[in-house]
């Protein structure tokens, strides 16, 4: 098995796009367009940039569904987002890496987290491709920037690594909230699905349930004996989808 294949053990999770954004903290049509690309005219002529990685689901319905590390990946491109990187200079990282690491999803393995960095100097020292405009000095200042090992640390650890666990090469659980908190996403549990650790009740049935009693600690204290969970890791169940799911992209 390629070492960057989940094994069925792993399971690859299963995200609607509308929840992949939010578990994100990007609006619906940000996140739609980083993954499955977009359409533009040019010269009179129709034509589609494509996303940042390569999907695996392909739509039923009409209806895009995301893996756990589709879904992560938008986490990350929103952290070089916001570090400054278009999103032209971001496809092309994550085209090369792809090639380099042998993955859709290179954004989302140890190994980027390690040699990563080695992207961006090899596109900070690349000619452009064909007829494509060189990056502008703003963003090839920040592309010099990244090719610095602390400050490219800083923006992957503080956008994914550091709340990741890992099985091999591959993302296995995050803990969205702080590994010190309640709260994780394993895509071999409840197709990903938000959930107390150690347990499977998500999230989201307990926050409404909470709240279905009044809210305050009277009522948290209620929920967690009936799902024989503490008051604290339903208080967390109700931070997570109260505030975090809440915070704007």
């Amino acid at each position: 098995m390629n070492a960057h294949t989940p094994s069925p053990a792993l399971g690859l999770g299963l995200y609607p796009l509308p929840d992949a954004a939010r578990l994100a903290q990007l609006d619906t049509r940000t996140a739609r367009r980083w993954a499955e690309g977009y359409d533009f005219a040019y010269g009179g002529e129709k034509r589609h940039s494509p996303g940042v990685m390569g999907l695996s689901l392909g739509t039923a319905g009409g209806r895009r569904d995301l893996t756990f590390p589709e879904m992560l990946t938008l986490r990350l491109v929103r952290g070089f987002r916001g570090a400054g990187l278009s999103l032209r200079t971001i496809k092309r990282v994550a085209e090369v890496a792809a090639a380099e690491f042998g993955t859709p999803t290179p954004f989302v393995t140890r190994r980027f987290r390690t040699d990563g960095r080695k992207v961006f100097v090899e596109l900070g020292a690349a000619e452009p491709a064909n007829d494509e405009p060189a990056p502008p000095r703003r963003e090839r200042e920040l592309i010099d920037v990244l090719t610095r090992q602390r400050e490219f640390g800083e923006i992957v650890e503080k956008s994914l690594f550091q709340n990741v666990e890992w099985h091999d090469d591959i993302a296995a659980r995050w803990w969205p909230l702080g590994t010190g908190r309640a709260v994780v996403l394993d895509p071999a549990a409840l197709f990903g699905a938000p959930h107390i650790t150690e347990t499977r009740v998500p999230t989201d049935v307990l926050a409404a349930a909470v709240q279905a009693e009044g809210g305050g600690d009277a009522a948290v204290a209620s929920v967690a004996d009936w799902y024989g969970i503490t008051p604290d890791q339903a208080r967390d169940a109700v931070d997570f989808e109260t505030a975090w799911l809440k915070r704007a992209a």
